[in-house]
């Protein structure tokens, strides 16, 4: 995969002047974005950073790509984009936690299936309007080349050891921290091995990470909820733990300064609008601490702090569309499991294409010729 990285005339192109948070504009982002809970923080964060300092970076925004074109190009042309199908599936499910069914006869509802086919739908619309597309992973199939046996130092690290040495403790001992190294190589360490190979590899214009949404089982019960609903979230809202880590502080840093912010915000709204025209769900809302709301969006988009979206140095936005335990929404995936388990077509109201359409609306919106007209038809 070596051949899709840019040149270094791209990427030196870039050296660009901070020009986001000109004339007390970080300070503002600062307090609303990425410290809404941390005012006394905000002042050194301010000292800390040169908003003169030349930055370094891969991407465009949407003002730049559509300079480019000329007439009788495609609405996206000149558009490189990354789409992230979120998790894995098949025998990693599990580990990830994203493996369920209601009944023995229901089909497994798996994410990293789920959103692979998604991302796939997507990518063949995108690139039929222009763009050049690219997929963090084309199966089911982890990106990370790394496996259980190489996190167990890790793991040891974090799982406690037995009081007691007897055979039956050290044995439940034994399978917790190997349980621990499984979960380390799928979640965390595939989601580093993503961020890497887009930052260094594919250096897109944006990334957009496809997942599905799912509530807390009632009670401890497989149950299914009653809520619906949907949220879009991107880069933000830093926590106080957080905040005490070097390496989490460089990323948050490198964000602000590379000037991605602000693109990946409107591409966020642009995102959470088509994905509310099209499923007419509700927002989903937020009662901590670990994020916070983005003013304009009618409760749709809110910034928080997750790995990928901190990691990836482009303008990055995650999706959260649906509660896939939800009534309706276990409903709509079992009919569209169904529909491919029997090699039919999809309905008319399929939940993935519904997605995927969505998806299409909202980067049309965002980077497309003529913005309008996605929306309006």
């Amino acid at each position: 995969m070596i051949q899709l990285k840019r040149s270094n005339w791209v990427t030196m192109a870039c050296f660009l002047p901070i020009t986001l948070f000109a004339s007390g504009d970080l300070q503002d982002a600062l307090s609303t974005r990425y410290l809404p809970y941390l005012p006394d923080l905000i002042e050194s964060q301010l000292d800390s950073i040169d908003p003169g300092e030349p930055v370094a970076c891969y991407w465009r925004d949407a003002e730049t790509i559509r300079a480019e074109r000329v007439e009788g190009d495609l609405p996206l042309a000149g558009l490189r984009i990354v789409l992230d199908p979120g998790h894995i599936g098949g025998e990693w499910a599990e580990i990830e936690g994203r493996n369920f069914r209601i009944d023995p006869n229901d089909y497994w509802v798996r994410e990293g299936e789920l959103v692979l086919e998604v991302a796939q739908s997507v990518r063949s619309q995108l690139e039929a309007l222009g763009a050049e597309v690219l997929l963090t992973r084309e199966a089911v199939e982890p990106v990370n080349i790394k496996r259980a046996e190489d996190y167990l130092e890790a793991a040891l690290e974090d799982v406690v050891a037995p009081i007691l040495a007897d055979m039956y403790s050290l044995e439940a001992y034994a399978l917790r921290v190997y349980a621990r190294a499984e979960y380390l190589a799928a979640v965390s360490g595939d989601l580093a091995a993503r961020a890497r190979w887009i930052n260094e590899v594919a250096q897109p214009d944006a990334v957009i990470s496809l997942h599905i949404n799912a509530s807390k089982w009632p009670d401890g019960e497989l149950k299914l909820v009653e809520a619906n609903n949907l949220h879009v979230l991107i880069f933000g809202c830093m926590t106080a733990s957080e905040m005490e880590s070097a390496s989490q502080i460089r990323q948050f840093r490198r964000k602000l300064s590379n000037r991605s912010a602000g693109m990946e915000q409107v591409l966020g709204l642009a995102l959470a609008e088509s994905l509310s025209a099209a499923t007419d769900l509700p927002a989903y809302t937020y009662s901590g601490l670990n994020a916070v709301e983005i003013s304009g969006s009618e409760g749709y988009l809110w910034a928080r702090n997750l790995m990928l979206l901190r990691s990836v140095e482009c303008p990055s936005v995650l999706l959260e569309p649906y509660i896939a335990n939800s009534e309706v929404g276990y409903r709509r995936l079992q009919s569209a499991l169904k529909t491919r388990a029997l090699g039919e077509g999809p309905e008319v109201e399929d939940i993935l294409v519904e997605y995927a359409d969505a998806v299409v609306a909202g980067v049309l919106k965002a980077y497309g010729t003529n913005t309008a007209l996605p929306l309006d038809e």
